[in-house]
C-alpha cells in the first residue's frame, strides 16, 4: 500500500476519532467504496474535464447523502488528482478502524453456502482462537469441491477438498512405486 492512502486514511480516520464518529464514516466508506470504482475514478482524473467540474461531480454525487467528512475527503482527493487512491483509503480506513477497535477481518470462502448456524459457530470459533471480536465477509467459491479457506491477519487456513487433493497429488508423485 502506498504512503499516500496510508496518509489520508490516516488522516481521515483521526478527524473521525476526534469528532466521535469513527462507525459513521466507517459505514460511509463501506457504502461509497464501491462508487469509486475503476471509472468513476478515471472520470474524476481526466484531463480533459476542468479540475472545478470534476470536483463539483463529486460535490453532486455526496453532499446531503454522505457524512460532511466523507463528501470533503473526496472532493480534497479530487482536487488533488488522488481519486484513484479513494477507494484504497476507504479500505485502510477500515483496517485502521478494526485495529483500534480489537476486530480481525476474515474472509470464508466456501463451496457451498454456510447456514446460518454455520457462520455463528465459525464466528464464535474464531473470536475465541484470536481473543478478538471478529468480522465475517463470506464468498461461495464452488472450484473448492467442499469444506472452506479462511483468511485473516495474513494467514490462510485452507481445509478444502480441493487443497487435500492437492496434497495427495504432491505426496504420489515424490512417491517410489
Amino acid at each position: 500500500m502506498n504512503e499516500i492512502v496510508k496518509e489520508y486514511a490516516a488522516g481521515l480516520f483521526a478527524l473521525a476519532e476526534e469528532s466521535g464518529a469513527e462507525e459513521e464514516i466507517l459505514a460511509g466508506c463501506r457504502a461509497l467504496a464501491p462508487l469509486f470504482g475503476r471509472e468513476y475514478a478515471r472520470l474524476l482524473i481526466n484531463p480533459d474535464l476542468p479540475k472545478e467540474k470534476r470536483v463539483a461531480l463529486v460535490g453532486e454525487a455526496l453532499d446531503g447523502r454522505a457524512h460532511p467528512y466523507l463528501a470533503n475527503f473526496a472532493k480534497l482527493m479530487t482536487e488533488r488528482g488522488l481519486a484513484t487512491e479513494i477507494a484504497a483509503c476507504f479500505a485502510e480506513y477500515e483496517r485502521l478502524w478494526c485495529e483500534a477497535n480489537g476486530v480481525v477481518r476474515v474472509r470464508c470462502e466456501s463451496a457451498v453456502p454456510l447456514t446460518d448456524d454455520q457462520r455463528e459457530r465459525l464466528a464464535a470459533r474464531l473470536e475465541s482462537r484470536t481473543g478478538r471480536r471478529v468480522l465475517m465477509e463470506y464468498a461461495v467459491v464452488p472450484d473448492l469441491i467442499g469444506g472452506m479457506r479462511l483468511f485473516y491477519d495474513n494467514r490462510q487456513i485452507d481445509d478444502t477438498v480441493k487443497n487435500r487433493l492437492r496434497e495427495i497429488a504432491e505426496r504420489l508423485s515424490g512417491a517410489n512405486v
